[in-house]
């Protein structure tokens, strides 16, 4: 969801893991089927087939607002099947508990780093301890996982 560059990454290192980009920008549409405009203002607005279909979803949320991670994780609900999937979000370590409690996503300790210089710390969450990959869970706060 909203992740072009990886796709992209994913289409050209593993051309037969099968990948779909939903995007805002339809110049992304070059990618053919495995494109779907998707509005995150709109979250459910996506092909049927799409529902329940995904054992991984990936999404960077195009703003650090609360609205915004709200609609996201309302797609991330409509794409994920309900008997789980592999959860990762990229976004600002801003929103580090408003993501627990609408995906239960915990921070990594792989820290991604933006060529754009952004203002803020930007963060990898996942649904799953990736253990020794991506840093595991950042358990740096104390906190309990």
């Amino acid at each position: 969801v909203a992740c072009p560059t990886l796709y992209a990454y994913l289409r050209k290192s593993s051309p037969d893991v099968p990948a779909r980009l939903l995007e805002y920008d339809e110049r992304f549409g070059q990618y053919g089927d495995d494109f779907a405009f998707y509005d995150y203002n709109q979250p459910e607005a996506l092909p049927p087939a799409m529902k329940h279909a995904f054992s991984i979803v990936v999404a960077d949320p195009p703003y650090l607002s609360q609205e915004c991670l709200e609609k996201v994780a309302k797609t991330v609900s409509f794409l994920a099947r309900p008997e789980g999937s592999f959860l990762l979000l990229l976004t600002g370590e801003v929103q580090k508990d408003r993501a627990l409690e609408l995906l239960n996503v915990r921070p990594c300790g792989f820290k991604p780093q933006h060529s754009n210089k952004l203002g803020n710390v930007f963060r990898l969450f996942t649904n799953y301890d990736p253990v020794d990959r991506l840093g595991g869970w950042d358990r740096s706060d104390g906190a309990t996982i």
